[in-house]
């Protein structure tokens, strides 16, 4: 019998995690079902959670997002926690009673956990004690990147930044090249505190969102280098997206940045506007750096191919359906 892959409802606002699993399907030989109901409000969440117990099905992997079904505790039960940065936003009561429904009764019920990172791991485990295994699959190479060669401008550089989430830590990276002659493509909407300390800054910017999977890989062949200087990330996608076309990339020495890097990009201290200023100083005015940086970045991105996550992944379920 074929895992059931879980998918929450679609939402335009969202596709990161659908992303990561369209991309592995073909090679899951899995059946794909997307939950009837928005994880909005307790009734579409018990409604949810009833779809799955009506439709039986004997092995499940939830995909992410959706935690909460398993208040419910199914039998031989997949769920992949991304990471645990919703839960680090709260705090007081807001945030115990979040991490009962959201983690601790769903780890608790589920076979398996798997994560995407060592880092997302050990937040897990500092949740508290579990007996449920923890495996680690990274995400794959979601979009269909290739080396495409750029001469660098080094007079007026492009980068690309990617997201305005708190955790993205835009303001920072403003701070950090107001000064400097660039361009910086910012995908992503802007909230008031960051539109006016852009406009404040003078730097100049290109705003966009809600790019297509096309359009988001022209921004990467047309960007110079990278800037990902999240304060936190449970995996950081762009990182290896930017490897695979040949870009530079400057991202952070916290959270899982190191680990999904590798050799293949600038560390630097996404709390210190210094630092990042000088990194990107460094990348700019050092061809040589970057090129060992792109070469280094080729490399590391092998790691991340659909085929090699897709293999983990069923090894998994093989497992599971032997059990």
């Amino acid at each position: 019998m074929k895992m059931k892959l879980i998918y929450r409802k679609s939402n335009r606002s969202f596709h990161s995690i659908e992303n990561v699993f369209n991309t592995l399907l073909p090679a899951l030989a899995v059946d794909k079902f997307e939950l009837p109901f928005e994880s909005k409000g307790i009734l579409n969440r018990i409604r949810n959670i009833y779809f799955l117990i009506e439709k039986r099905y004997k092995f499940i992997h939830i995909t992410g997002h959706d935690h909460y079904l398993l208040w419910w505790p199914f039998n031989n039960t997949i769920l992949t926690i991304h990471d645990i940065e919703a839960l680090n936003r709260k705090s007081g009561i807001k945030k115990w009673i979040f991490k009962k429904l959201w983690f601790d009764w769903p780890i608790a019920n589920a076979t398996v956990i798997t994560t995407i990172s060592e880092f997302s791991k050990n937040e897990i485990l500092r949740l508290g004690k579990t007996k449920t295994p923890i495996k680690v699959i990274p995400n794959p190479l979601t979009l269909p990147l290739s080396l495409d060669i750029k001469e660098f401008n080094a007079t007026k550089p492009r980068i690309l930044h990617i997201g305005t989430k708190e955790n993205k830590n835009l303001i920072r990276l403003v701070e950090a090249i107001k000064e400097l002659p660039v361009i910086l493509v910012i995908v992503g909407k802007l909230n008031g505190q960051q539109g006016y300390i852009i406009e404040q800054s003078q730097v100049e910017v290109e705003l966009l969102h809600s790019l297509s999977n096309a359009e988001m890989m022209e921004e990467y062949r047309k960007c110079d280098l990278l800037a990902f200087v999240s304060t936190y990330e449970g995996f950081g996608l762009p990182i290896i997206e930017a490897q695979a076309i040949g870009r530079a990339v400057i991202t952070s020495n916290v959270a899982s940045m190191p680990e999904v890097a590798g050799d293949g990009a600038l560390l630097v201290n996404p709390y210190s506007v210094e630092e990042i200023k000088n990194g990107m100083v460094k990348l700019i005015q050092n061809e040589e750096l970057r090129k060992e940086l792109i070469k280094k970045g080729l490399e590391n991105v092998k790691r991340f191919e659909p085929q090699k996550i897709s293999q983990q992944y069923r090894d998994l379920y093989m497992k599971i359906q032997d059990d």
